[in-house]
């Protein structure tokens, strides 16, 4: 299996889904929720909740 058609990764941990996400060649959404106040995101988007995103995964189908 290989990621080459793309995917994303969806999730509020700036380290374990985000940068891992990235690592892996996929897409980023990030949840940002307040818990991570000092740290620069280097998701693709970021949003507040998870109806967010899913606007987001709607608009690229």
């Amino acid at each position: 299996m290989t990621l080459d058609a793309g995917g994303w990764m969806i999730g509020d941990n700036l380290v374990a889904d985000i940068a891992g996400g990235r690592a892996a060649g996929l897409r980023t959404i990030w949840i940002d929720r307040g818990t991570w106040p000092d740290s620069e995101p280097d998701a693709d988007h970021v949003v507040t909740d998870v109806l967010q995103a899913m606007e987001i995964l709607s608009a690229y189908q």
